[in-house]
């Protein structure tokens, strides 16, 4: 790869976080019930720039030394602005977490409607109060940052400090050295899983298989002539989500608070052999899994 080539990876990852971050403002500022799935997209696009972000970082935390041993002020000041920018993208995300947990909740209702576990008037009972959940958080959300303005001003500030990045700097060798990190860190994670039956375990290879999974549809577009792309993603990716659709529904049919007393021994019926099944294919699919 030639010199231009080589800069057009620090350009493609530089618009591709810009194009992120500012969907994400956009889908923060959807009117009405819109919010709710603007909700889910800005959180989606928030992690997709930080995945970005992470392709970026060796070039900057790794630069090379000069001949005195110091590394130059500007990869300093770099690797400085990138790690804000990530900490404060991290923070945004996790505020988000507990409006698109309730909105997660009646996505997993819907599955079940989906897959005719029950039936569609059954569902829209069983959503009553998982509606009233989702709209009182989002009201309370609205009411401490009215339209989420605060929040989408935040969002620009981190768009405008990481366009004065040198994006130009980046090497091809840098970004694929970050792919190689993300990798092993999944295959590590999934090792850790396969032989753990501690859910955090299974929540850390979730968030290491998303990384990657963004990583490379990021370089599919900035970079496709890279090639880097790891089979049998989707379909771990397809097994462990519907795993965390079951354990959202029994985690709230364990507890008062949503469904009523009867509702949730009825979805711990329905559900529990459903989880089971999730968890012993993703058990295969970790199996079969090679980073």
């Amino acid at each position: 790869m030639n010199g231009v080539e080589a800069r057009m990876v620090g350009s493609g990852l530089n618009a591709d976080i810009e194009r992120q971050l500012q969907r994400a403002i956009h889908q923060l500022g959807r009117p009405g019930d819109a919010r709710h799935k603007g909700i889910h997209q800005a959180r989606k696009a928030l992690r997709r720039s930080r995945a970005a972000l992470a392709l970026a970082a060796p070039a900057w935390e790794g630069a090379p030394r000069a001949a005195d041993g110091e590394v130059s002020p500007a990869s300093l000041r770099a690797a400085a602005v990138l790690r804000r920018a990530d900490a404060e993208l991290r923070q945004l995300c996790r505020g988000l977490s507990s409006l698109r947990d309730a909105d997660a909740l009646q996505d997993a209702l819907l599955h079940l409607v989906r897959d005719a576990v029950i039936g569609p008037l059954e569902g829209e009972r069983l959503a009553v109060p998982v509606l009233a959940l989702r709209q009182g958080r989002l009201d309370a959300a609205l009411a401490r940052d009215p339209d989420f303005a605060r929040r989408r001003q935040r969002i620009a500030k981190v768009a405008a400090s990481l366009a004065s990045l040198p994006w130009a700097e980046l090497t091809v060798g840098s970004v694929v050295q970050a792919h190689a990190v993300s990798r092993k860190r999944l295959e590590k994670a999934r090792r850790r899983a396969r032989r753990s039956s501690d859910p955090e375990d299974g929540h850390r290879l979730r968030r290491r298989l998303r990384r990657l999974r963004q990583q490379e549809q990021v370089l599919a577009r900035a970079a496709p002539e890279l090639g880097l792309r790891s089979e049998g993603l989707d379909t771990l990716a397809t097994q462990m989500g519907l795993a965390q659709d079951h354990a959202l529904l029994l985690a709230h049919c364990r507890r008062a608070g949503v469904f009523a007393a009867r509702d949730r021994a009825t979805l711990r019926r329905l559900v529990e052999p459903l989880y089971a099944d999730a968890r012993e294919s993703t058990a295969a699919a970790l199996a079969e899994r090679k980073a």
